[in-house]
């Protein structure tokens, strides 16, 4: 807050409570009307000053929100899915463990505060609708029969539909250009499940999407 000035720093504390009463940014007349001012001028002067220094963000003309990096500034705020890396959908790789920051995507934190994300690599679950570079939500659980499963098998992670069968399992990738991956009881001590797949967000220009699986 140092670096803003003594109006920067009034109209940033406005924006933060209009948010959190209105879950919204308010208007140019709601701001004009707050700080008594007779023209909409000053107030653009002060939020583009507010987003150079990363306290807003811009889309578009004349459209602003707060920056992500000063969500956490908000009251009650809960700061969305952590991606915690990346894992195969193709050939089998090592995991990557990393803290890759958040979803900036809006979801209850009740339904989803032991979820987390990660980046997909490859296309061996493209006919479940699962791409390369999309973020996939999973719900740190075994998957039944059927769900799709974030395994680490051997020491390399890997994306696959679980078959469970009498005398094992196999990991069937959805896409007939991949093979499936036989797993036998006696190499189960190989096996680690991350969790189960429950959803996917995706990016599309500035604005993002995100899908539940039903069930």
């Amino acid at each position: 807050m140092k670096s803003l000035t003594e109006k920067q720093r009034q109209l940033w504390e406005y924006i933060l409570s209009f948010y959190e009463d209105h879950s919204q940014f308010p208007s140019y007349e709601n701001m004009q009307q707050e700080f008594g001012y007779s023209s909409s001028n000053s107030i653009y002067q002060h939020l583009q000053a507010l987003t150079k220094k990363n306290y807003l963000a811009k889309h578009g003309r004349g459209h602003y929100d707060i920056h992500p990096s000063k969500r956490n500034e908000l009251s009650g705020f809960y700061p969305g899915i952590p991606v915690k890396g990346r894992i195969s959908a193709g050939a089998m790789h090592e995991a990557i463990s990393e803290n890759l920051g958040h979803l900036p995507v809006e979801i209850h934190p009740e339904k989803s505060d032991h979820y987390f994300a990660l980046i997909v690599d490859g296309e061996s679950m493209i006919d479940a609708d699962i791409r390369d570079g999309d973020y996939i939500i999973i719900d740190p659980r075994e998957p039944k029969d059927g769900e799709i499963g974030a395994i680490r098998y051997r020491g390399e992670t890997t994306l696959k539909t679980i078959r469970k069968k009498e005398n094992g399992i196999t990991l069937q990738p959805e896409n007939p250009s991949y093979d499936p991956i036989d797993i036998t009881p006696d190499e189960w001590e190989n096996i680690m499940v991350y969790g189960t797949y429950v959803g996917k967000a995706w990016k599309n220009g500035d604005d993002w999407g995100l899908i539940f699986r039903n069930g």
